[in-house]
């Protein structure tokens, strides 16, 4: 939360937890304050997908002045949310997108919520086809690089998140590894610009040491790796926290919009 002032950060402390990883919605919200203030302290239409009991959308109503809000989740009735909902849709994102009709948002999010349905290269190119130009999409997803992940894919055979074996109901059953997510990014014209982490757990500290010794190797393979992207994107995808934290978001802007993040 550095380059914000004591009041805000106070009040982020007290952003809830909510149906994800601790500190994501703080986190995300933090990122958003400190770096685009500018264009969302205006009228601006915001879709959360899928938006579940409308937590974080009640806080981005706390935090920013004019928002106009949308949601859409599997749940029959629309989440509470303070002001209110500008619309809301139940649906299946795995089958369907919400909203097809209007114009386009501005700003549209989804915390924690690709692991939960399949489809996801469909996903991100509705929510591409539904930004404006210049429009932000920020995605939230478990952290499959952690040491913690790496050894239980070792030792158990499945990353962290995952069961061995899905029930019919599993409600997170879509691994979305990092490369995978940057390249619908990129073929849907979705300019990744910043790589964050967050849910970082004491006990992870744990794992420390055995983070020291892999970094190295980690730091000359990215160094040595053919690759269009630039070196400091790869540093925040692949970076020391890749090691440690839980979750992390994808800030990406849609090609063709004047606005630049500074």
């Amino acid at each position: 939360m550095a380059g914000l002032g004591p009041e805000a950060a106070a009040q982020l402390a007290s952003v809830p937890r909510g149906n994800t990883q601790k500190h994501v919605n703080r986190d995300v919200l933090a990122y958003l304050l400190g770096h685009q203030a500018a264009r969302l302290d205006q009228p601006v239409r915001w879709l959360d997908l899928p938006c579940g009991q409308g937590e974080f959308l009640g806080q981005v109503r706390r935090f920013f002045a004019q928002p106009q809000l949308w949601g859409a989740d599997v749940r029959p009735a629309a989440p509470t949310v303070p002001g209110g909902l500008a619309g809301y849709e139940a649906a299946d994102l795995s089958r369907q997108f919400p909203f097809e009709s209007g114009p386009d948002f501005d700003v549209i999010t989804s915390i924690s919520g690709i692991m939960c349905f399949a489809n996801t290269a469909q996903f991100v190119g509705n929510c591409a086809r539904r930004l404006r130009p210049g429009g932000l999409l920020l995605v939230s997803n478990d952290n499959c690089l952690s040491l913690r992940d790496r050894l239980s894919y070792l030792f158990g055979g499945r990353v962290r998140r995952f069961r061995l074996l899905f029930e019919p109901d599993e409600g997170n059953f879509q691994l979305v590894q990092h490369q995978e997510l940057k390249r619908l990014f990129d073929i849907n014209g979705i300019r990744l610009t910043r790589v964050e982490y967050t849910a970082h757990y004491t006990e992870d500290l744990l794992y420390l040491p055995l983070a020291l010794l892999l970094w190295p190797w980690q730091w000359w393979q990215l160094r040595r790796l053919r690759s269009s992207t630039d070196w400091e994107l790869r540093r925040q995808l692949f970076g020391f926290k890749s090691l440690l934290h839980r979750h992390y978001f994808f800030v990406g802007e849609k090609v063709g919009g004047a606005q630049e993040e500074k």
